[in-house]
């Protein structure tokens, strides 16, 4: 019995750990604009007699912090803007953009953000962006971004920088379940305050196992000391 409640600890301790690594970067990215929190569960899989720590995104919106720059782009609702990496079409909820060398509409790493027609170029001083994502250039039209997401969300893999990638073939979101706001960016969708608050809990949590494990190797230590002196 002192043995199977060791090992049990010792998974409790593992999962523990696990938790406080993916709270402690959730802390760390809480001002990172879009940026989207990883949660922990213990779940029991099929097939298998004890939990085990299954990790995924909070896709949750967060909330919008109006900045006033033309380029800073955000949206309500579901979905999700369209952009082009080295390894291929990448989805991001959207943020501070630039124009490249060639005018150009990027994200921050340089990567073109895409339109209906391809990457979308603009060449005029005045930007508007519409609600449908229609981009106006001085008057003339531009493009229309591609606003697109998949039939199951929690597939998406997070790849870091505010990008997923999907697992399965995007769809364009329908008219008026996503509006761009222009002049805007999406903060990152957790508290910073209750996020510190779960530490605490979980490093507790942490040293009571510690706490709960010595004691049961002392257990553990007498009862062998007394089958050897049998």
């Amino acid at each position: 019995m002192v043995m199977k409640a060791i090992v049990e600890t010792a998974r409790s301790l593992a999962y523990w750990q696990r938790l406080q690594e993916v709270t402690s970067n959730n802390v760390a990215n809480a001002n990172t604009d879009g940026f989207k929190a990883d949660r922990l569960a213990a779940h029991i899989l099929p097939g298998g007699e004890n939990p085990v720590p299954v990790q995924s995104t909070d896709l949750k919106a967060g909330a919008l912090r109006d900045t006033g720059r033309p380029l800073d782009l955000a949206l309500e609702g579901q979905g999700f803007f369209v952009v082009r990496t080295p390894r291929g079409e990448r989805l991001m909820r959207g943020g501070s953009m630039r124009l490249d060398a060639r005018g150009v509409l990027s994200d921050m790493n340089g990567n073109p953000v895409l339109g209906q027609q391809g990457p979308v170029v603009v060449s005029g001083s005045r930007v508007a962006v519409h609600a449908d994502g229609t981009l106006v250039v001085d008057d003339a039209v531009a493009g229309r971004l591609r606003i697109e997401t998949v039939d199951e969300p929690g597939t998406l893999l997070k790849e870091g920088q505010g990008r997923f990638l999907p697992a399965t073939p995007t769809k364009e979101v329908p008219e008026g379940q996503a509006l761009v706001r222009q002049g805007a960016v999406e903060e990152a969708n957790l508290d910073p305050l209750m996020s510190m608050v779960d530490l605490v809990t979980i490093q507790r949590a942490y040293a009571s196992n510690i706490e709960a494990m010595r004691a049961m190797d002392s257990v553990l230590g007498a009862i062998t000391t007394e089958v050897g002196r049998v």
